[in-house]
């Protein structure tokens, strides 16, 4: 089984008018992704895999007409947020979309759409990014999502790593800082994602000493250099195995990343580099992060 643990929400229900085409070019390093996508589109790119989860990100309450993940559609229309969406994304292909909340730690009106995210729309875990919402991920409000969230066995999805949002402060997403959920809450189920680039070197070392922490290898093979690099520290350090496959859509998609793990060793062997063994790498393709994560 292939499942894509990080994906975001598609923008528009159906095409995506002309006038409401939107690019970005800072998350690539210069290569254009297109930010407003239909249903369809979402789906076409997720034909390689075979379960998703997908989610968008809360905004901060302070300014919560500002969307963190560029892109307006007709989706998040007549009062829906995020949530809603990933929800109508699952009605769309229920054998495949799993719908994943995401909430503000400083909301006032956290505890409700908790509620009803899980109770009414079936949301089965979170997807949280400190530094985009602007949150500190070891203060007394996210402590009291994460308390939450470990008593209902429901798994966290966290940005790690870097980012090209200014007002987005880098310390909240570093991920040295998940070690110090991890030790408060043993049982809560984290994954850390795009293997905490640039720091996959601390993201391993926090996987590693961490039963229920993972890593996520989202949006890495378009920088070889750096992609190689960590899957090499994590193969020496026997964490390969704490690997869950992942794409980032939009920024990249499903079948981009498969291939660019299995050329992996393409690319050492051009470079003379060592290299990492198939199985491991096939093993992060196919891994069951439903089981991993006690997901439903």
């Amino acid at each position: 089984m292939i499942v894509d643990v990080h994906t975001h929400l598609p923008t528009h229900r159906n095409a995506v008018p002309d006038s409401d085409r939107t690019t970005e070019n800072m998350m690539r390093s210069g290569d254009n992704v297109s930010m407003t996508n239909s249903i369809a589109d979402y789906l076409r790119a997720m034909e390689p895999v075979d379960k998703t989860f997908a989610f968008g990100i809360a905004p901060r309450p302070w300014l919560s007409e500002r969307e963190l993940i560029e892109g307006s559609g007709d989706l998040a229309v007549d009062g829906k947020n995020h949530n809603d969406v990933a929800a109508e994304l699952h009605r769309a292909a229920p054998d495949k979309v799993i719908p994943f909340m995401s909430l503000h730690p400083m909301d006032p009106k956290m505890n409700d759409e908790y509620d009803r995210a899980v109770g009414d729309l079936g949301c089965k875990g979170i997807k949280l990014g400190p530094n985009y919402q602007d949150f500190d991920p070891v203060g007394e409000d996210a402590f009291k999502l994460y308390a939450r969230l470990e008593a209902d066995g429901l798994p966290i999805v966290f940005h790690q790593g870097t980012s090209p949002m200014r007002d987005a402060p880098l310390r909240y997403a570093h991920p040295l800082v998940m070690d110090q959920v991890a030790i408060a809450f043993p049982e809560l189920r984290i994954v850390m994602a795009h293997l905490g680039h640039p720091w996959q070197v601390d993201c391993l070392a926090v996987v590693r000493k961490h039963p229920n922490v993972w890593a996520d290898v989202s949006a890495q093979f378009y920088r070889p250099w750096s992609f190689w690099n960590g899957m090499q520290l994590f193969h020496e350090w026997g964490v390969t195995q704490k690997i869950l496959f992942a794409s980032d859509w939009p920024v990249t998609v499903p079948q981009d990343n498969i291939d660019g793990l299995r050329g992996l060793n393409k690319f050492a062997r051009d470079h003379h580099l060592p290299g990492i063994p198939e199985n491991e790498i096939e093993g992060i393709i196919n891994r069951d992060a439903l089981d991993a994560l006690g997901v439903e």
